[in-house]
């Protein structure tokens, strides 16, 4: 199996998105777009009449052109450097503006008091739109002055910000000790980063219990970066898995002969912003086991782009570049990040993550009394009694409770060595915290799988109806399911109205339509849905099925087959169209009760199925 990717695989968000004038003919683009773009390109677009025509019409944010101005300025965002500016990194695919990610330290931008979270929507008076060089407006000339306008996400406060720009010092990597933990601040995987992670290990691992490692609003960076970063933690191992449009898989390893630096825990920190290499480091975690992850679900960014560049293509670049998404990639264990991100360990809010991780890295207590222990992603953490008195730790004490999955084991001190199990409500009762439970549905025993349920519920998977229970034995109709999936899979509406019965204003609209639009289900045969029409058990699995063959690389091979002849009386009293779909989740270890297949299908059996297939294709952590 080959080991390496021509170029460069470039997972970062931050590339600009404006198409400048091009210096790459019109022909070699389409013919690199033939041979490398990840899905066909229809020919109505490469007949388009340039290349802006044309890159405009792909409508994929992360295939652009870069004149040499923009590839050095992408790089430099990439691997760390000195540019004259404010200071700040820039989501730049366009959301109603072009959200902060992070503010620099020494910048003017921290010094004028912007804040991560802000989205920039004017520059100098000029309002932005999606074709807007972010870049080019915010930097400049030293000593130039420049004025942003932003939109808080607190309060939607619009503000403006006169800034001047000077030199800002971009480090990737900057590494503290925090008590007894190794801190390492980590915004994006460029060269030096797996190096400089290798010098943080080796200076303070004899120091610390634990490691931190902050990838809050890390924009990605480079695979091969990030492989190597995780082979600091884990060793030598599989890392990743690219897929490209020819079906072809080209795995990356961690490092090549080398040991893992520390057998210490990490906690790795993420945020909604965490994207692409980050989010591929974090899904090695999990697989490998070389980490658990505290804060937010992951942006969901699990496509790569190969660089074409004077280096692999010299006889059509000179200084440019054309950035181009060739690869879907996956975990060690083959599950894709891709829209739905990934879960982590703890579900906390991101701002106070930080707060949550340092809570968590207490030594192991000399005497047990009063004292907490978790075991948690396979690591044993523990967590001090007395700070659940201490008000700069109570609320973020009572979030860690609360954000326990029910697979966590959760223990309290009793004497000098005795630990008693202990539910996080009688925690937070025995501590004197505050409780609310994510999934204290007071008719969850009414459940089949309750825990199944409970665990949807502490990730916002699933929710309860009015009234707060969650109605386990009631039927689940066609557009709820669909409502529910979306959610799961983080699927961002469509554009497109799929169903003549589904108009845009209905509650379900987005969810239905996108589902329909990437195929994960369909309608009736004659342009409905049938939205309030109870879904059928088969239905369900045929939905689920489908997405197996999006989600993990086992479940895209089992698509690629037909239903064996010698299964086919396992399956027959099916409906003809479920048979297959039927056979493919029982492939993966989706555990199916065929005597079901033609019965309105209920609550309880949307969420046992969705969970058993979220938990076979790996977006659950492993607690053995």
């Amino acid at each position: 199996m080959k080991r390496m990717i021509p170029a460069f695989l470039s997972l970062a968000l931050t590339a600009a998105l404006v198409v400048p004038a091009s210096a790459l003919e019109t022909d070699d683009l389409r013919q690199l777009l033939r041979e490398h773009y990840i899905d066909p390109v229809p020919e109505a677009v490469l007949a388009l009449e340039d290349n802006e025509a044309i890159l405009s019409a792909l409508n994929d944010p992360y295939t652009v052109y870069l004149s040499a101005e923009n590839y050095n300025a992408f790089l430099t965002s990439v691997n760390g450097d000195t540019l004259v500016g404010i200071g700040v990194s820039i989501q730049t695919v366009y959301e109603d503006g072009y959200t902060i990610l992070s503010i620099l330290d020494n910048s003017p931008a921290l010094e004028a008091g912007l804040s991560a979270g802000d989205r920039l929507v004017a520059v100098d008076g000029v309002p932005l739109t999606a074709q807007s060089d972010i870049q080019s407006l915010i930097t400049g000339k030293e000593g130039t002055q420049v004025t942003v306008t932003v939109i808080r996400a607190e309060d939607d406060t619009r503000m403006d910000f006169t800034m001047e720009r000077r030199k800002v010092q971009l480090p990737i990597v900057t590494y503290q000790r925090m008590d007894d933990a190794g801190f390492i601040d980590c915004s994006s995987f460029g060269e030096s980063t797996a190096s400089k992670v290798e010098q943080a290990i080796q200076e303070l691992d004899d120091q610390v219990d634990l490691w931190l490692m902050d990838l809050r609003s890390n924009p990605g960076g480079v695979a091969q970066s990030a492989a190597a970063t995780a082979g600091r933690f884990a060793g030598a191992s599989e890392m990743v898995h690219f897929r490209d449009a020819h079906g072809t898989v080209i795995t990356i390893e961690t490092t090549a002969n080398r040991k893992d630096l520390t057998d210490k825990p990490l906690l790795i920190l993420t945020s909604a912003h965490s994207a692409s290499a980050s989010e591929m480091f974090s899904a090695a975690a999990r697989d490998l086991g070389f980490g658990i992850v505290l804060g937010e679900r992951t942006y969901g960014k699990g496509i790569a782009q190969t660089v074409f560049d004077e280096k692999n293509a010299p006889e059509l670049f000179q200084g440019d570049a054309l950035k181009m998404t060739t690869s879907r990639f996956f975990s060690p264990d083959g599950t894709t990040n891709h829209l739905i991100g990934v879960f982590p360990t703890l579900m906390l809010p991101a701002d106070t993550a930080l707060e949550a991780a340092k809570l968590l890295s207490a030594q192991a207590p000399d005497r047990a009394e009063g004292n907490l222990r978790l075991t948690l992603g396979g690591f044993t953490l523990y967590l001090e009694g007395r700070l659940a008195k201490d008000p700069q730790y109570q609320s973020v004490f009572a979030q860690i409770l609360e954000a326990l999955p029910p697979t966590a084991a959760l223990e309290i001190g009793r004497g000098v060595s005795v630990w008693r199990s202990i539910t996080p409500a009688e925690a937070a009762q025995r501590l004197g915290l505050p409780h609310s439970s994510r999934y204290a549905f007071p008719d969850l025993e009414d459940s089949a799988y309750p825990q199944e349920v409970a665990t949807l519920a502490v990730y916002g998977l699933v929710s309860g109806m009015d009234g707060g229970t969650f109605d386990p034995n009631r039927s689940i109709t066609r557009a709820e399911f669909a409502v529910m999936m979306a959610a799961a899979l983080n699927l961002a509406p469509s554009e497109e109205q799929m169903f003549s019965d589904v108009p845009s204003s209905a509650w379900y609209a987005d969810a239905v339509n996108a589902m329909a639009a990437r195929g994960f289900l369909s309608g009736r045969g004659n342009g409905t849905f049938d939205p309030q029409a109870p879904i059928s058990y088969e239905e369900m699995v045929t939905v689920l099925s489908a997405v197996s063959g999006w989600a993990t690389m086992a479940g895209y091979d089992l698509s690629q087959r037909d239903l064996p002849a010698a299964q086919w009386m396992t399956y027959v009293h099916m409906s003809p169209w479920a048979q297959a779909p039927a056979w493919r989740l029982e492939q993966l270890g989706v555990s199916l009760d065929l005597d079901q297949a033609h019965n309105r299908a209920t609550r309880d059996q949307a969420a046992h199925l969705l969970y058993q297939l979220l938990s076979v294709s790996g977006y659950f952590w492993d607690e053995t």
